[in-house]
């Protein structure tokens, strides 16, 4: 007879990982499959990495300004390899406390594989039957590449790959001017990086507040980072020296020249695949799903 939990989770982020925890050491029967490694966007692509850097840029920017405390400043010198192992060093220091042995000592049972729903209390894992009480879907979201032309050819990096760099970009451009962007175009600016930030609305940060959007706007400016607005990526090409970029902006079309370019426009969920409407879940037409 297939074992019923009170709680099946699909998916080992942030949201899964507290949810299995909080109902495991209340005493429900748990159960999380994750497809890849527990820790999700936060530990591996997100939270962790991205402030390791922050604070990394911080402390190289410090030593700019250095002159505001009545000390000498001097420009540092960046090892960014050494910068990325400490990157690395933040997230092996908090991996094990997302990791399935974590989540075992609370109370929940860990199956590494592919979850599919088959019906409204049942899903398969690799072709293990699972019944269940309730379901949490957490499986996240992924960055996702506008469509624009040679985009996808000059191979962009984004918020999950960008932490596979080995040396510092000379010229970088983000494409997106919400928070991604803009805290990972500041810390490569910051650490050395001539960057680029292009937001097709007409300010950065559009679903904040508009003076969040003109402070940070200048606040980047003084950290020697170039910010265009009500500009939009048109066509991409790699060449000899690059990637070359043509922008519609303000005054027409532009080009600029770079070494990688970081796509920072948004996000899909991760829904496909989920036999979701075996279970009676809807989905909107962006793959979200309807509450």
């Amino acid at each position: 007879m297939t074992r019923r939990y009170d709680l099946a989770i699909v998916g080992g982020g942030t949201a899964g990982i507290i949810a299995a925890k909080t109902a495991g050491r209340l005493g429900a029967r748990v159960v999380l499959v994750e497809r890849d490694r527990t820790g999700g966007d936060c530990l591996w692509t997100g939270c962790v990495p991205s402030k390791s850097l922050i604070a990394a840029a911080h402390a190289a920017q410090t030593m700019r300004t250095a002159g505001r405390f009545g000390i000498t400043p001097v420009e540092p010198q960046v090892d960014f390899a050494a910068v990325m192992a400490h990157v690395y060093r933040a997230i092996k220091r908090i991996e094990p406390v997302d990791s399935p042995a974590a989540l075992s000592e609370a109370g929940a049972e860990v199956i590494e594989g592919t979850a599919v729903f088959t019906g409204p209390d049942e899903l398969k894992v690799d072709g293990r039957s699972l019944r269940f009480r309730h379901a949490l879907i957490a499986t996240g979201s992924v960055p996702a590449l506008p469509p624009v032309p040679g985009l996808a050819e000059v191979e962009p990096l984004t918020s999950d790959t960008v932490w596979d760099l080995t040396e510092l970009p000379a010229r970088l451009a983000v494409l997106g001017g919400g928070p991604i962007g803009c805290e990972l175009g500041q810390a490569f600016a910051r650490l050395g990086a001539e960057v680029t930030i292009i937001e097709a609305t007409e300010r950065l940060v559009p679903r904040e507040e508009p003076r969040a959007g003109i402070t940070l706007s200048a606040a980047l400016s003084a950290d020697g980072v170039r910010v265009l607005t009500s500009a939009t990526v048109i066509k991409a090409a790699r060449h000899a020296k690059g990637v070359r970029l043509d922008i519609d902006g303000h005054d027409g079309t532009s080009v600029i020249d770079v070494d990688q370019v970081l796509v920072a426009t948004g996000r899909r969920p991760c829904t496909a695949g989920l036999g979701l409407d075996t279970a009676g879940v809807r989905l909107d037409e962006r793959g979200y799903v309807v509450v």
